[in-house]
C-alpha cells in the first residue's frame, strides 16, 4: 500500500511525528510554518526536506494535512485543505465560532474526506482503560461524568518582548469555558462507548469572578454543566488563571453499576468500583470498596497496550503519538474515527455556547443541531 503523505502546518505538530512515523502506511513528507527561522529549525529537527511558508503551496505535495496552528485559524486552514481534496487532522478546538462549525460540517460531509480533531486526552492509558470498561458495560447505564482542566497558563499570554500572543484573545479574551475539549472529550467518549448518547444539547456556565489577573475578562474558574441528549449530565471545570499547581486531567464517571474517579495531581492513580445493584426491597448493608484502575488494564487489547508502550515517551502521556496513529487508521479505514467532525464541532460548541450562557447570567443555552 502506498504511504499516506502527511504535511504538518505549525510547530505544534512536531510532537505527533513519532506517531505518524510509527504507522507502516504513513510518512511525514512536508512542513509548513510562516516564521522562516521556526520553519528551518523544525524541518531540520524532523529531517524533512519539503518546506513551505504558505499552506496552499504545500497542498499539491501531500495527501493529508495536520493543522497544528493557533486555534483561530483552524477553520480557515481546514477548509482550504478540504477544498484541495486533502484529509485533515486538526488541533483543538475545531474552530472559534458557531458559523465556522456549520462551515466545517458542510465541507467535510460534502467532500467525503476524513476529518479528525486531535483530542489527545482520550488516549491516556487510564482513560483508555475506562473506555474499554464502558464499552464492555461494566459501569451499567452511564448518566454522569465530570472533567477538569486546571492549568496556570498566564505565561503563555505574552511573547518574550511583551506583545500579546493569540491566547490572550482566543483563550482568555472572553468569559466562559473557552478550552473545553480536554475535559469533555474523554467523558463524552465513555458515554458513547457505553451505549449512552453523548450528544450535548444545552450548556449552562457560571464564573468565580476575576481575581488573579485583572488584565483579562476571564474568570479564574468556570463551572459548566452540559446536558446530553438522553438526559445525561456532565460537569466541566476550567481554570487557566489561578496561582496553583496544575490539575489537567481529573475525570469521573458514574453509572448504575459502577463508578470511576481519577487520582488528584499525581497523588495516586485512578480508582474504580463496579458491582451489581441490590435486589428490590429493603436495601441490604452493602460495603463497596474502591479498586485501583490498573486492575482492569488487561481488558485493553494487546495491540493497544503495545502502542501505549511505544508511545510512552511522547507528549501528553502518549496521547500525541496515539492521535497521529489513529488518524492514519481512520483515513485508511483500518479503525473508526475516534473524533469525527460531529464530535469535533459539538465539543467545540460547548465552549462557544458557555460564553453565551455566562454573559447572560448562567441561563442554559441550546446547542445547534449539527447532525442534521
Amino acid at each position: 500500500m502506498k504511504k499516506l503523505r502527511i504535511g504538518i502546518v505549525g510547530k505544534r505538530g512536531s510532537a505527533h511525528v513519532a506517531g505518524f512515523r510509527a504507522h507502516p502506511y504513513a510518512e511525514v513528507s512536508a512542513v509548513c510554518e510562516a516564521n522562516p527561522e521556526t520553519l528551518v529549525r523544525e524541518a531540520d529537527a524532523l529531517g524533512v526536506d519539503k518546506r513551505y511558508s504558505q499552506l496552499k503551496e504545500m497542498l499539491d505535495n501531500v495527501d493529508a494535512v495536520f493543522v497544528a496552528t493557533p486555534m483561530h485559524v483552524h477553520a480557515e486552514q481546514t477548509l482550504l485543505a478540504l477544498a484541495a481534496g486533502k484529509h485533515v487532522l486538526c488541533e483543538v478546538t475545531a474552530c472559534v465560532s458557531l458559523a465556522e462549525c456549520d462551515a466545517l460540517v458542510d465541507a467535510v460531509t460534502r467532500s467525503g474526506l476524513t476529518y479528525m480533531m486531535a483530542e489527545n486526552y482520550i488516549f491516556s492509558k487510564e482513560n483508555l482503560t475506562v473506555a474499554e470498561m464502558a464499552r464492555q458495560g461494566l459501569f451499567g447505564k452511564v448518566y454522569f461524568g465530570e472533567g477538569e482542566y486546571v492549568h496556570d497558563v498566564k505565561s503563555y499570554h505574552h511573547f518574550p518582548d511583551g506583545s500579546s500572543s493569540w491566547r490572550m484573545k482566543w483563550q482568555v479574551g472572553e468569559p466562559g469555558n473557552t478550552y473545553p475539549t480536554h475535559s469533555l472529550g474523554p467523558v463524552a467518549t465513555w458515554f458513547d462507548l457505553s451505549g449512552a448518547n453523548a450528544q450535548p444539547i444545552s450548556v449552562a456556565c457560571w464564573g468565580s469572578g476575576i481575581h488573579t489577573d485583572p488584565e483579562h475578562p476571564h474568570d479564574d474558574t468556570t463551572e459548566t454543566l452540559v446536558r446530553l441528549k438522553e438526559g445525561g449530565l456532565v460537569r466541566l471545570r476550567l481554570d487557566m488563571m489561578s496561582n496553583r499547581p496544575s490539575e489537567t486531567s481529573f475525570y469521573g464517571l458514574q453509572g448504575t453499576h459502577g463508578v470511576f474517579e481519577s487520582g488528584r495531581a499525581g497523588r495516586g492513580t485512578g480508582q474504580v468500583w463496579v458491582g451489581d445493584n441490590p435486589p428490590p426491597g429493603p436495601v441490604p448493608d452493602i460495603h463497596r470498596n474502591w479498586e485501583p484502575i490498573e486492575k482492569y488494564t488487561d481488558l485493553l487489547p494487546e495491540s493497544t497496550r503495545q502502542r501505549l508502550d511505544d508511545a510512552a515517551s511522547s507528549g501528553h502521556g502518549g496521547g500525541d503519538y496515539s492521535v497521529a496513529y489513529a488518524f492514519v487508521d481512520a483515513v485508511l479505514g483500518i479503525a473508526p474515527n475516534p473524533v469525527d467532525i460531529f464530535r469535533a464541532v459539538e465539543w467545540t460548541a460547548v465552549g462557544l455556547c458557555s460564553t453565551q450562557s455566562i454573559l447572560n447570567g448562567g441561563i442554559p443555552i441550546e446547542l445547534p443541531e449539527f447532525r442534521k
